[in-house]
């Protein structure tokens, strides 16, 4: 397969390009050597992933196209990031995929894709979605859909079965999120539920801003009613709301609970947090992870907060989901919650998306803050600033605000200590002697070693030292050492994957072939000079060739969707968000390569004229070598011309 027609529809590259067919067999091998350029390094995260590479049989590639131009990218993503002017038609950020401080993430609004020149993450309006929100391919479309008001074709099993079991599962959740709030509301059924929220004096709006519900003390009670509703067992059981008795019928695994809906980013309701109101054990369960729910990918009220997040460039971090609405409540809306669990890369990740900075709440425990403090790390790590606090008197969040108000609680926020000076505070009483100073010194170096930043690093090693009253240059040796003994154990088992990374980045594109491809990107009317004077030229194989394929199809704006390989779609991004030619200088670069694909075409044939007169040669076919010797000459002198 070469190419693609305006229709979405295979075809050989002899359709494309009327070609000597008989010169093309005998040095296709030949063409193949010639146009390998040498490669650079690509170390693209997330390719950009074109139609040919989804399981998207249930959309065809004009509703995909539909949904995409009625969508402009740069609204799209604007309403993420803060997109600043940066030439014609093109816009930057700061990525929100990897940290740095110096914007690389590029939107062309003229090509209507994105591509970041640090990690080099790239696609289009839809690919972005699933990048950031974590959503799939079909959750993206639709909601891109919605966004313009095109309506989408439902999808069914036969489409796609993991796809309809996730909507499935949003559907099951949403039922169940209205049942047990209608169960919440009932006079009867939920006035033991409602007792308990009145001790935890939450306002009316908070209790329905986050969807608070009721599972009464019954054992099939959702269960018949997701069955009435037409929901099958299958999807009921693989939600977690349900589950199998010993005896092999389905169960609630809800019951007479307090019900938290937990959302992920974009608003669905992924799993549930159950309160007893008993004295059941656990006092709190959540739903299993399944096909909907990764818990290590959500952050309880990162959709509420999220929006405030943004306005106040900073997010507070707390442990529980009272703490979290205790904050709501009072006004305080840029909070999310861990719910108790480890932080982990994927949700230190996506509070980055949002800020760059972040306040964690800790309990006053001391041990409690000693295990928690090492998983804080994730969150230098993924490029934030961390401060920390303890509220007084031990008290948590919602303890603390309850008892005294918002504008106190704010304070200490604002107030809050740097992580290293937070962390010696909190463990004073090991600094009266030297043992517990440099056990506290090399605690901290696995806090200070996650720091990308050099100088940043080096001024929070200073404040270690300062603070523990110990020597800088010494703690400077025993960091250095520190670091290189982490370095060691991370590099002894990836030496098999570093040497696949030196394979793989020979496997990329050239300078050279991102600058020719943005020139011809950069006026239609070079397209057609290239098309017309390679019209009856083999065009190289490799990601070059690809696009020029495409371009010459027609494919106009969708020719990212066009393109079949990693390369050539890593090349597109690349060439179409870099930097702007003038005009001269692209006319330039398309002479230069267009006259060096000429020439190269023309060693190729060459040397296959050649291979055809040794054979004929050998035939003793006088007039065949004859013929072939005056092709020869031509060839040769048309060659010595171009040089």
């Amino acid at each position: 397969m070469c190419g693609l027609t305006t229709q979405g529809r295979f075809v050989p590259c002899s359709s494309f390009f009327p070609v000597n067919r008989h010169v093309l067999r005998s040095f296709g091998a030949v063409l193949s050597t010639a146009f390998s350029p040498d490669r650079v390094t690509n170390t693209t995260g997330a390719r950009f992933r074109g139609i040919g590479s989804l399981n998207t049989k249930k959309f065809s590639s004009q509703i995909v196209s539909d949904v995409l131009s009625a969508n402009d990218i740069v609204g799209v993503i604007a309403g993420y990031l803060e997109l600043k002017p940066a030439g014609t038609a093109r816009f930057k950020a700061l990525c929100p995929f990897h940290n740095e401080k110096t914007p690389s993430f590029t939107v062309s609004r003229d090509r209507q894709i994105y591509y970041c020149f640090g990690c080099e993450k790239h696609g289009d309006a839809i690919n972005f979605l699933q990048e950031y929100e974590g959503l799939t391919f079909y959750e993206a479309l639709r909601k891109l859909a919605d966004r313009v008001g095109i309506r989408l074709p439902a999808t069914t099993e036969r489409d796609n079965k993991d796809e309809f079991l996730r909507t499935q599962l949003i559907e099951l959740n949403k039922f169940a999120q209205a049942h047990f709030a209608q169960v919440l509301d009932d006079p009867l059924k939920g006035s033991a539920c409602r007792h308990y929220m009145k001790t935890r004096s939450l306002k009316q709006e908070t209790t329905k801003k986050f969807g608070l519900g009721y599972a009464p003390d019954g054992w099939s009670v959702l269960l018949e009613k997701a069955r009435a509703a037409g929901f099958k067992d299958t999807v009921l059981e693989s939600s977690g709301l349900v589950k199998h008795g010993e005896r092999g019928s389905l169960y609630d695994v809800f019951r007479n609970r307090l019900m938290i809906p937990i959302r992920d980013v974009s608003g669905n309701i992924v799993a549930f947090g159950g309160r007893d109101l008993g004295d059941a054990t656990p006092k709190y369960i959540n739903s299993p992870e399944n096909a909907l729910y990764k818990k290590s990918r959500i952050l309880y009220g990162l959709f509420e907060a999220r929006d405030t997040m943004k306005k106040e460039k900073r997010a507070i971090l707390v442990e529980g989901y009272f703490d979290l609405m205790r904050c709501f409540d009072a006004g305080i809306d840029n909070v999310v919650a861990s719910c108790g669990t480890a932080l982990t890369p994927e949700q230190a990740a996506l509070i980055h998306r949002y800020v760059r900075e972040v306040v964690v709440v800790f309990d006053a425990d001391a041990a409690g803050i000693r295990a928690a403090i090492r998983g804080v790390g994730v969150l230098a790590n993924a490029g934030l600033t961390v401060r920390a606090m303890t509220l007084p008197d031990g008290k948590d969040p919602d303890d603390y605000i309850k008892a005294h108000s918002s504008a106190e609680f704010r304070q200490l926020v604002d107030n809050a200590a740097d992580l290293i000076t937070f962390y010696i505070a909190a463990n004073a009483q090991n600094t009266a002697t030297i043992e517990g100073r440099t056990g506290l010194a090399r605690d901290l170096f696995g806090l200070i070693a996650v720091i990308s930043d050099p100088l940043q690093r080096d001024e929070y090693l200073k404040l270690a030292a300062a603070s523990l009253r110990l020597d800088y240059w010494r703690c400077r040796d025993e960091f250095t050492q520190f670091v290189r003994e982490q370095q060691a154990r991370q590099q002894r088992p990836t030496t098999t994957l570093a040497k696949s990374a030196d394979v793989a980045k020979n496997a990329s594109f050239t300078q050279h072939d991102r600058d020719f491809i943005a020139a011809v990107l950069s006026n239609e009317t070079l397209v057609d000079k290239a098309q017309e004077t390679l019209k009856d030229v083999p065009l190289p194989a490799g990601p070059v060739g690809e696009i020029l394929r495409a371009l010459f199809d027609g494919a106009g704006a969708d020719v990212a969707r066009r393109l079949d390989s990693d390369e050539a779609r890593d090349l597109y991004a690349a060439a179409a968000t870099g930097r702007e030619l003038a005009p001269d200088v692209a006319q330039r670069l398309v002479a230069q390569r267009i006259a060096r694909f000429v020439k190269q075409a023309r060693v190729a044939e060459a040397a296959a004229i050649q291979q055809q007169l040794q054979d004929a040669q050998r035939a003793n076919d006088q007039g065949r070598a004859l013929e072939l010797m005056s092709k020869k000459i031509a060839l040769e002198r048309k060659i010595a011309n171009a040089l």
